[in-house]
């Protein structure tokens, strides 16, 4: 579901006459909000997933009414003052949804909703917390009081203190009259009764009562990268929660006297409230338009009492001369922490002169050090009771705060900044920090906050570095990578090696430049494409072994490693659309076709082409060359990888072994229990090796536990007769089920479902050869036609006879019984019979065949398994295929006789073709990753939802899109944009094409109405939604991504 406003009256006091009622909104469904207690927690980075709970509503309580401190009721004097300072300032107080688009820092790519409050009116400048502004490129809009929402820009976001500024443009607002809350930092003073006026736990307006308990905290500890410095922190019991950042904390006159920013870890009773010395005056330069200089001397400060600070050092007489100066002096500033470009201040340092003048507190401190970037100040600082003169060099505070970002698809990048170095106690130009780890650094081990200080042989201390070193590595080879690991700094400082894999091929490298944002102008962000200089790479990697090498003492493992190869899967996380959640997957591949390098594997080693298949031959002990998938079976858990057809040829010449495997055929295809093979594969490190095992069971996995529906439909198994070994070896990853003599009577692979609690489970099965036999010989018979697979599109479940004989309302054939019990037999299994359990909607069977009914045979062949099914319809061929219309060129009817509510019936049904069950095209909009319709979301639809359903489907929302924005939940149907039906990807191209043509069009004529998309989609329960999504270009250009002729996208 999406955002539903809805109003709803909830209480509040009022003078005289008891309870009135004012309008707040009703929330539906999760959204991160941003408050005190979100401070020390990071934000969700997971991609979205649907929402099967139920919906919970945000219900009004009654108030009480609050005590003072003396434990006497508020009277009704104060409560007449509140409600008129409240009625005054509510239409100064914005809600703020606002969107970081990327990941950065500290920051997830996410949606948050905080607050903020009108400073200038006049001006448009919106006062908030840093934590609600971002740190990175963000997208945000402000609703007024009277419902009016306006985009809003970043204008200023201070690199230290927790506040930042946006700035709307007041002329478009209609309806919420003028109203701004001045500031007041004087009059933040212990025991003032205040009210935090925001939106409290997502709420439109809340309103908590506190009174100011102390003023001259430390900062709080946050537990990330970023902390502020440099100023006190206020202190009351106000109890606010997510989404009042950014609230005005004021007094009785209707002042703000401080800026709610955050709260103490563990507790909803404390909050922690900014002063507005600062503030008050970076206000005055932006209504002046003029920009906010920052200084910073490298070194951070913090408040100690005069008591503490005679351990470290000081002395009564320098004591004596503060207090002379200072008379309200209760301690000084004394040096904390310091960077390692610091070279002169030391931790412990007590500050006693700045440019002169004794220097006690942090508003005085900062001002000199404003007014003096890029030169010098006089400092004078107590060390270990001697007084040291010093001259400290003033850096701009801003240029230490990172304003790039380079995009290498899901990987994020950027310079270190000033608060990770500080927190880290690392140069600043260590390395460039990874905001977020996507395909390539994650190949190599590194994780989000990981700082990268070399690629290939080139330090990169800086981005412009990187990005130098990054457009010179040639694609899709692998380059060494350095990197400090940040989230273990503490624990191991130690520098980490490993190898990237540079991939290109989905997502250009963009390098961003941040303008503006300090003061003077809003921030605006702009992107240069980096073109790759390398060339195209002709590596040949060398070979590890010879065949000399192959001198294993067992003889199956020497016969059967040429033919075993290990296959690795690796995609980038927004494409996973047969893959699982992780994007990553290795399993074993049997060589079918050693002339043209052709793989058999499953479905969880290679579940799709859009991705990075690498092959290692040699059963995993030679070279290791890139591959594509070819084929992608659409019943079974089988595919085809093909070797990169140069990197093959080369591996040849250099007399790899490469051997083609021998498979059983005829009656030696299928297997029984109790028979005695051997196993050979891989255990879960990637060592082959070489076990005897038992058959303990084929079956055919009826129960309700076994290949469930996922939560997010992907491929599920069925009409599969598995094989379960008895003493499965310990440690078994994958691998093949041989005779004695060599030959493969089984392919052990990997299967995976959703366990019982949303787990993802993998478990090895043995899939007999008689099942991929004859695609196989297709292959082999017809290498450059098109495979295809027959299917009636009916799943069947195993149901043992005696069971039905006792509950059919009739007779079911002698002669059927007969020749069922004796293929059971002959397989060590009870008589059993296939009934019919779900119909594909759409399908070859729907209309013919209902569920229930029980299949005697098929093309005159009597059914006692789902194998039987397969054989008896006309055999898989690779036959040419009309691509005008999308169908085979053959495809005749099949009888099929099954026993139906107490009786025989006949139909006749034309199979279904079915090609690789593998996307060839993605379209991402806005944020939204969109394929055609799959069939495995057709087979959980259900009959009634399927008809409904279109043929396009949003399979995933990036995070920190505009339609993440905009809370639309994937797992949908698109069924109209603008108005417009869509039944397939054209079709969307389409409509967006003509709403993109008319927005051009209105912005030359100087009206722009319509830059909102409508989507009217549907979930997969049925149910209609309608969103309107505002397109971004720039940070979410649409991208068509196709598949090749080649298999590269």
């Amino acid at each position: 579901v999406g955002l539903v406003p809805v109003d709803f009256p909830i209480c509040a006091m009022s003078p005289g006459s008891g309870l009135t009622f004012g309008p707040t909104s009703l929330s539906i469904g999760p959204k991160t909000v941003l408050g005190p207690d979100s401070c020390s927690g990071e934000k969700n980075n997971a991609e979205k997933r649907p929402s099967c709970g139920k919906q919970q509503y945000l219900l009004p309580t009654a108030v009480k009414r609050r005590r003072q401190a003396g434990g006497t009721a508020t009277d009704a004097s104060s409560s007449c003052k509140w409600a008129k300072v409240i009625e005054e300032l509510r239409p100064a107080i914005v809600a703020l949804r606002v969107t970081c688009l990327r990941s950065f820092e500290d920051d997830h790519a996410a949606t948050l909703l905080g607050t903020g409050f009108i400073v200038d009116h006049a001006c448009g400048l919106i006062l908030t917390g840093r934590r609600v502004v971002g740190v990175g490129p963000v997208r945000a809009t402000a609703t007024f009081d009277c419902c009016e929402e306006l985009d809003v820009e970043v204008l200023y976001r201070d690199p230290v203190h927790d506040f930042g500024f946006f700035r709307f443009d007041p002329g478009k607002l209609r309806f919420t009259p003028c109203a701004e809350v001045k500031l007041n930092p004087a009059g933040l003073q212990v025991g003032s009764e205040i009210r935090v006026v925001g939106n409290d736990a997502g709420e439109r307006l809340q309103i908590l009562s506190g009174t100011i308990s102390r003023i001259d905290r430390n900062v709080p500890e946050t537990g990330t990268f970023y902390s502020d410095e440099h100023t006190f922190y206020a202190g009351a019991g106000t109890g606010t929660s997510g989404g009042s950042s950014g609230s005005p904390v004021v007094n009785q006159e209707g002042c703000a006297i401080a800026l709610n920013v955050s709260g103490r870890v563990g507790t909803a009773a404390s909050s922690f409230f900014l002063p507005l010395h600062h503030v008050a005056h970076t206000l005055e330069l932006l209504r002046r338009s003029k920009p906010v200089p920052r200084g910073t001397c490298l070194a951070t400060f913090i408040f100690r009492p005069f008591g503490e600070l005679a351990r470290i050092g000081l002395t009564r007489r320098q004591e004596n001369e503060v207090m002379v100066a200072h008379p309200e002096a209760t301690g000084m500033l004394v040096v904390e922490k310091t960077f390692c470009e610091q070279r002169q201040l030391r931790p412990g340092d007590v500050l006693m002169r700045l440019e002169g003048d004794v220097c006690v507190n942090f508003v005085e401190m900062e001002a000199v050090f404003d007014t003096h970037v890029g030169k010098s100040v006089q400092v004078v600082v107590c060390r270990d009771g001697r007084e040291l003169r010093l001259e400290v060099p003033v850096a701009d505070l801003h240029m230490r705060i990172p304003r790039s970002l380079l995009e290498l698809g899901v990987d994020m990048l950027h310079d270190f900044g000033y608060h990770a170095a500080k927190e880290a106690h690392l140069p600043l130009d260590s390395g460039v920090y990874l905001a977020r780890a996507g395909f390539v650094f994650e190949s190599a081990g590194c994780s989000r906050t990981s700082l990268i200080s070399m690629v290939g042989k080139v330090k990169t201390p800086t981005l412009e570095a990187f990005a130098k070193a990054l457009v010179n590595l040639p694609d899709r080879q692998y380059f060494p990578v350095s990197w400090y690991e940040l989230s273990e700094i503490h624990q191991d400082r130690h520098v980490k090696t490993g190898f990237a894999k540079m991939m290109r091929a989905w997502s250009p490298v963009r390098l961003w430049h941040c303008q503006g944002g300090v003061g003077g102008r809003a921030e605006h962000w702009v992107a240069t494409e980096l073109p790759s200089t390398a060339g195209a790479s002709s590596l040949v990697p060398a070979p590890i072994l010879s065949c000399a090498s192959l001198t294993s003492a067992n003889k199956l493992m020497r016969q059967l490693q040429p033919s075993l190869v290990m296959v690795r899967f690796r995609t980038d996380r927004r494409f996973c659309m047969g893959a699982g959640y992780e994007g990553f997957a290795e399993g074993v591949g049997v060589v079918v076709n050693a002339e043209r390098g052709l793989i058999l594997t499953d479905r969880h080693s290679a579940p799709q082409s859009l991705g990075d298949i690498e092959v290692t031959l040699a059963g995993g002990s030679a070279a290791t060359i890139d591959g594509h998938v070819v084929f992608v079976h659409p019943l079974h858990n089988l595919a085809l990888v093909s070797c990169d057809a140069a990197a093959y040829a080369a591996q040849r010449k250099l007399k790899v072994p490469v051997r083609e495997a021998k498979f059983a055929t005829g009656t030696e295809s299928r297997l029984r229990p109790g028979q005695q093979l051997h196993f050979v594969g891989f255990d879960s490190q990637g060592n082959s090796f070489c076990a005897p095992v038992t058959v303990a069971s084929v079956y055919l996995p009826s129960g309700p536990d076994e290949f469930p529906f996922a939560e997010v439909p992907r491929f599920r198994e069925k009409n599969l007769e598995v094989l379960v070994l008895a003493d499965t070896p310990e440690d078994a990853h994958s691998g093949v089920l041989c005779d004695s003599s060599g030959k493969i009577r089984a392919l052990f692979a990997l299967f995976e479902w959703t366990g019982p609690n949303r787990e993802e489970t993998k478990e090895a099965f043995g899939i007999p050869t008689a099942v991929f036999a004859p695609m196989i010989e297709s292959m082999r018979k017809h290498p450059k036609q098109r495979l295809q697979m027959p299917s009636l599109d009916v799943e069947v479940t195993a149901v043992d006879a005696a069971m039905l004989l006792r509950g059919a309302a009739g007779r079911f054939p002698d002669a059927w019984l007969q020749e069922v019990g004796r293929r059971c037999g002959s397989q060590g299994q009870v008589t059993r019979a296939m009934q019919i359990h779900r119909v594909l909607p759409m399908g070859a069977s729907d209309g013919y065949l209902q569920p229930g009914d029980v299949m005697l045979s098929v093309a005159g062949r009597t059914i006692s398994s789902g194998l039987d099914i397969e054989e008896a319809l006309p055999k898989c061929a690779a036959t040419r295929h009309d691509h005008a219309r999308g169908k085979s060129t053959k495809g005749s009817r099949v009888a099929i006789r099954v026993f139906r509510e107490g009786k025989e019936v006949t139909v006749e049904v034309k199979p279904s073709q079915l090609s690789s069950d593998d996307d060839t095209r993605l379209l991402i909009w806005a944020g939204l990753i969109i394929r055609q319709t799959p069939r495995c979301i057709v087979e959980s639809c259900g009959d009634h939802i399927a008809r409904l359903a279109s043929g396009v489907f949003v399979q995933n929302v990036l995070t920190g899109s505009p339609s993440d924005a905009r809370d639309l939940v994937p797992q949908c149907f698109v069924l109209e944009i603008n108005g417009q039906p869509v039944q397939k990807l054209d079709d969307m191209r389409d409509a967006l094409g003509k709403h993109a043509s008319l927005v051009t069009s209105q912005h030359e004529q100087g009206t722009v109405e319509t830059s909102w998309v409508r989507l009217r989609v549907m979930d997969r329960c049925g149910q209609e939604h309608i969103y309107a999504i505002q397109d971004d270009p720039l940070f979410w250009p649409t991208l068509d991504l196709r598949r090749g002729t080649d298999g590269d996208w």
